[in-house]
Formats: C-alpha cells, sequence, structure tokens
C-alpha cells in the first residue's frame, strides 16, 4: 500500500506494510523507496507523525544514496598525478618503474613501483591489493584501540572482515563474534571510523537499534550525535 503525506514544500511518498511486529519500522532502501512496517492496531495518523519526526533523517538518507550513487559512476582509477582521499587527507599518487612491485604509503603521497608502468591492469590489481591490505590494517587497529571501553561490559574482542558495502557503513554478526566494516570508511576522518566500530561495538549488548541501544552507544562515546553527522557528509569512493 503506498501513501503520500505532505511535510513543508515537499512530499514524501511511502510504502506500508502490515505486519506483526512490535515496534514501527522505517527503512529507506539505496532505490529511494521508503518503507514503513507496523503492526495492523497502529493507526494512520500515528504513522503519519512518526514519519514527519523522521522528515530529516528520511531527507539525509535519500541524499546519501543519491551521493553514493554519483560517487559510483565516477570510479577511482590509480594513475601518476591523481589525487585520493585518505583518512581525511588527500595524497598524490605517483608511478615509478622499479624492478618489484609495491606501494609505498607516506606522508609525502603514494607512490606505486611497478615493473610495468604502462600496464594499466596490472597497476590497478596492484593497488587494489594495498588498498584492501591497508584498509583492513587500519579499520581492524581502530576496533581493538576502543575494544577496551567494552571490556567491563564483557565484550570479546570480535573478529573484523572488511569489503565494500553499497547501502552500510558497517554490520554485526552477534552469534559468531564478528563485525564486518565498509572498506570506503578509510576514506573518512578517524572519528567517524571510530563511531562506526562503537555503534558495531554496542550491538554484542544490545542487537537492535532501540532507545536502550542508543543509550549504551552514548554512555561508551557521549559525542556519538557529532561523529554521526560528521560521516552523514562522507561521500562513497569506489
Amino acid at each position: 500500500m503506498t501513501e503520500t503525506i505532505t511535510v513543508g514544500d515537499r512530499k514524501i511518498t511511502y510504502e506500508l506494510i502490515r505486519k506483526k511486529v512490535k515496534n514501527i519500522n522505517l527503512h529507506v532502501k539505496p532505490n529511494g523507496r521508503i518503507v514503513v512496517s507496523a503492526n495492523s492496531r497502529v493507526s494512520r495518523k500515528y504513522i503519519e507523525d512518526f514519519i514527519l519526526r523522521k522528515a530529516d533523517w528520511i531527507d539525509r538518507a535519500l541524499k546519501r544514496f543519491e551521493s553514493r550513487e554519483a560517487g559510483a559512476d565516477r570510479k577511482f582509477e590509480p594513475a601518476d598525478g591523481e589525487h585520493i582521499r585518505l583518512l581525511d587527507r588527500e595524497f598524490r599518487i605517483s608511478v615509478l618503474p622499479s624492478n618489484e612491485n609495491r606501494v609505498e604509503f607516506a606522508d609525502s603521497g603514494i607512490t606505486i613501483l611497478t615493473r610495468f608502468p604502462e600496464d594499466k591492469d596490472k597497476i590497478k590489481l596492484l593497488w587494489n591489493k594495498w588498498y584492501g591490505a591497508f584498509s583492513k590494517e587500519v579499520l581492524t587497529r581502530v576496533v581493538k584501540e576502543l575494544h577496551p571501553k567494552f571490556l567491563p561490559y564483557h565484550v570479546d574482542m570480535p573478529v573484523v572482515k572488511t569489503r565494500k558495502m553499497k547501502t552500510r557503513w558497517g554490520s554485526c554478526s552477534v552469534y559468531s563474534g564478528m563485525i564486518t566494516l565498509n572498506t570506503a570508511l578509510i576514506h573518512a576522518p578517524i572519528e567517524c571510523i571510530e563511531y562506526v566500530a562503537a555503534h558495531e561495538l554496542t550491538h554484542f549488548l544490545q542487537p537492535d537499534h532501540s532507545r536502550k541501544f542508543y543509550n549504551m552507544l552514548e554512555n561508551i562515546m557521549p559525542d556519538y550525535k557529532v561523529r554521526k553527522k560528521l560521516l552523514e557528509t562522507q561521500p562513497i569512493y569506489y
């Protein structure tokens, strides 16, 4: 069932699904669909009031997905003279001929040393291997440095995995003791990475996004709202 409500000078069209759920659930899909699920006992007015309260959040989510789609059309290609932003700093890439294949990362820039300086495909393979390892190392280190804050709550250090994710910054598997972080976080400020890590670690204490969850997160990271807002301004790079 598709419904539309007016919020200021814009309209919000959403899909209402009636099912046996305890709370009203609101999801913004990557394709722009807004889906609301609610128990049949919840009135239409209550649902619309809920959406009105979430209007700014919905708007930010839609803009974030639009930004990610635009970014996906401009895939990064490692090449001499190109620039890339890592950990909120811009680095210039240099490609130099060498007797070995490796990537050197320094404050002055990133150097791709290769036996095939004219072969774009081989350069990209070398870059992707380094980029994946670098992202994994940094994101795992952030989780390890943050984990002591969760020791008083008896949260074990989780297994940390990283991969490209189009619709979320991270996920948590409580039963397998694992969190997965989006490699695109490597472009964001360290404060944002810490926020996502704290968010996922908090799920080991509270699996849902209830008020109790956010109270726990705030207790561990009092400025999480500031970090979250900063993260929402970050584009996704591929």
